[in-house]
């Protein structure tokens, strides 16, 4: 198939109930909105300063690796699982409010865990029901913004408004209080994002009809191409995810400004996410996949030089591209790809093969590095494996419109 071509799409297997009305319409988009507010709310908790707080539970750069690791290697398998159980069973709102509360209180368990050994199987228990909720929600915004599909970023950008309040509040408390009210706000947060999950449209489709999803299209050169190059971007990110805070510390950086690290990050994300109806008409998704690696790549090269922590903060301009168009251009290029029969399938596979092999991966080599070598080198690791990527994806587009163009010529086409 030549590259960028759409695929035919057969009727949706589960068709969810979407007001006629205007007022319907904002009713869902708040919706959703909502639920991006408090699950990127509890990631704003977890992702900057987790991994701090089992630094300073004394945890080595092994074992904070390897609980990453772990909870990667859980979300990239049960996302297929719970994936290819909604798309059969057509009952994918269930799952989701059935894995937010199972996950909720899988996390309180981490009140009482002291040692690796209790952080890491708390961390399993709650990796495996984490591990579809953020598919499950791509899959729900897809569905339910129909063929307007540049408007994903604004509904997506309540969720980095969410990351930045929580990044910014928790760093402030962390002057006040013991690391340990980071685990209090995710029980907390863990408990409300559950309750606020029963807001998810219901279904029209008969409980009792299933459907068994194709898994021939994963074999399609463009997504075979993608999910490498997807997968080599987040094993890029590992030490940035894992790392970046203790690195920030051992630069000297202040807790306030380790919260601020992160909070630009994702204000440069809702620039795009603002701006992304114009940008996604103007450029191709391919172009700005391409586009984000590169970016990548220079980020990593400037972590690995810097020695200063107003330079590390300043990186954060290229979230921007790394992350938030590149999230938004992943999104899209897969359900463009998908068939209507495996919309969540594919959305399962996407973040399973990028944020949980790429980020286990990443997460192995970067605790490893860690402890060798030390953050600096391993961020000089990441710069070149997301060059690496960039490469791949990059070879195959010129390699698909050179032959396109051929045919045209060949064909006699203008």
């Amino acid at each position: 198939m030549p590259f960028g071509m759409l695929l035919k799409r057969k009727n949706h297997p589960e068709v969810l109930l979407i007001p006629p009305s205007q007022t319907g319409q904002r009713y869902l988009k708040t919706t959703l909105s909502a639920q991006y507010f408090m699950l990127f709310g509890i990631m704003g908790v977890f992702l900057p300063y987790f991994n701090l707080y089992c630094y300073h539970m004394h945890l080595s750069g092994v074992e904070i690796g390897t609980i990453n690791a772990c909870r990667s290697l859980l979300i990239l398998l049960f996302s297929v699982v719970w994936g290819v159980l909604a798309d059969r069973y057509q009952r994918r709102r269930l799952f989701y409010i059935l894995c937010q509360f199972i996950c909720a209180c899988a996390c309180s368990f981490y009140l009482i865990a002291d040692t690796f050994i209790s952080i890491l199987s708390v961390t399993i228990i709650a990796s495996i029901f984490y591990a579809p909720l953020v598919s499950f929600m791509e899959a729900f915004t897809m569905d339910l913004i129909g063929d307007s599909k540049h408007d994903y970023g604004t509904i997506r950008l309540w969720g980095s408004i969410q990351f930045i309040v929580m990044v910014l509040l928790v760093g402030e408390l962390l002057n006040h209080f013991s690391y340990g009210i980071i685990i209090d706000i995710i029980v907390v947060g863990g408990g409300i994002q559950a309750l606020v999950s029963f807001s998810i449209p219901k279904s029209k489709k008969p409980k009792s009809k299933k459907t068994v999803p194709s898994l021939q299209i994963f074999k399609e050169p463009q997504v075979i191409v993608y999910l490498i190059s997807t997968f080599l971007m987040l094993v890029s990110h590992g030490t940035y995810y894992a790392f970046s805070s203790i690195h920030l510390e051992q630069l000297g950086a202040k807790t306030n400004e380790i919260s601020i690290y992160w909070a630009l990050g994702s204000i440069a994300e809702i620039f795009v996410m603002l701006n992304s109806r114009h940008i996604f008409n103007r450029f191709q998704v391919e172009t700005i996949l391409i586009f984000s690696f590169g970016m990548a790549t220079i980020r990593w090269l400037l972590m690995f030089y810097t020695t200063s922590v107003i330079v590390a903060l300043v990186t954060q301009v290229f979230h921007a591209a790394t992350y938030g168009a590149y999230h938004i251009a992943g999104i899209l290029y897969i359900d463009r790809c998908m068939p209507e029969s495996t919309k969540t399938i594919g959305q399962a596979v996407n973040n399973a093969v990028s944020y949980g092999l790429g980020i286990m991966t990443g997460s192995f080599i970067s605790g490893y590095l860690f402890e060798t070598v030390g953050t600096h080198n391993s961020f000089l690791f990441s710069a070149v494996i997301a060059a690496i990527a960039g490469c791949i994806l990059g070879v195959y587009c010129f390699i698909q419109r050179t032959e396109i163009q051929a045919f045209r010529e060949r064909n006699g086409y203008v």
